[in-house]
């Protein structure tokens, strides 16, 4: 009886120790780099010779911090992104947004995120093309993001986080362009570099700190904000919470209500070698919120408030 007992206790520890062995090699297994294509299939292992059909399968398979990269062109399917991942669409990935995010990033407090050369598009019933609640970082770059029937881009991390637009069009989305309103108490990075936020029915880049009290600090350079519904490039928030601060720089808001609008003790837009033109409004202030000029600017055929905003001296 007892050899029995202990054969069945060493039986037990042995099944024990494979199953953590399979665990341990299945984990080692998951690749840093799997494909898509539009003739792969989801049952299949995710590599350049057996691609698989959608991004969402491919995230899985893929090991945190690794990335996908598309073959040919095709839709590869709305995603939920909750690691470090990185996609490389090389300009020809679509995702097709039916309803809901097209990329909805739910990250750890150190993961990374960057999303290349996708056309993400809502045909004007997908809910917002991308979407980012939490995570380190995110990184969007040659990206084409329209016709959603909310905004484009929403960054809503609830903490500490940064955001970089890069090279990407946002256009013809049904509140706005791109919306940073973040919640909680951490500071908050947005660069914005080559962006065209065109014809959106709201603002065109809407930067909202009632949400949140961390700074929330914003630079904008080489950009284009036309033809929109809202300001060109709105700071918003309230006594006690975030101060917003934009510096933006060589870019141009044209044919929009409001060129460059700050709303709130603590909303500042700082103009730099920028065009405002053909605003029904060329710049305005609410509620003691700030806008500025390095003298540089050229604010000229809006119908009103084109006076040169306040200086700021030159260092």
């Amino acid at each position: 009886m007892l050899n029995q007992a202990m054969l069945k206790i060493a039986s037990s520890v042995a099944a024990m120790l494979l199953a953590l062995a399979l665990d341990a090699v299945a984990a080692r297994a998951q690749p840093a780099r799997v494909f898509v294509a539009a003739q792969g299939s989801d049952a299949n292992p995710c590599t350049f010779a057996a691609p698989c059909r959608t991004f969402q399968h491919a995230h899985d398979v893929a090991a945190a911090g690794g990335e996908i990269d598309v073959l040919d062109p095709a839709g590869y399917g709305s995603l939920a992104v909750n690691k470090s991942i990185s996609i490389q669409g090389h300009g020809f990935a679509g995702i097709a947004v039916a309803a809901g995010v097209g990329i909805a990033v739910g990250a750890g407090a150190t993961d990374v995120v960057n999303l290349n050369g996708l056309l993400i598009d809502g045909n004007g019933v997908g809910t917002a093309g991308i979407r980012f609640s939490s995570g380190q970082s995110l990184t969007v770059e040659s990206c084409i993001i329209r016709r959603m029937a909310e905004y484009g881009v929403e960054f809503q991390p609830n903490a500490s986080s940064s955001v970089a637009v890069l090279g990407t069009l946002v256009a013809s989305n049904g509140f706005g362009g791109i919306s940073v309103q973040p919640s909680g108490a951490g500071p908050i990075s947005v660069v914005l570099n080559r962006v065209e936020a065109v014809n959106n029915s709201g603002h065109a880049v809407a930067l909202d700190g009632t949400g949140s009290t961390g700074a929330i600090n914003v630079t904008v350079a080489e950009s284009v904000a036309a033809g929109n519904g809202g300001s060109g490039f709105l700071t918003l928030t309230a006594p006690g919470n975030s101060p917003v601060t934009l510096m933006l720089f060589h870019s141009v808001a044209a044919n929009n209500p409001f060129g460059a609008t700050a709303q709130g003790g603590g909303a500042v837009v700082n103009l730099a070698q920028s065009m405002v033109t053909g605003n029904a409004n060329g710049w305005r202030t609410f509620d003691g919120g700030v806008v500025q000029s390095y003298g540089d600017n050229y604010i000229d055929g809006n119908a009103a408030n084109q006076g040169p905003p306040p200086g700021i001296a030159r260092k």
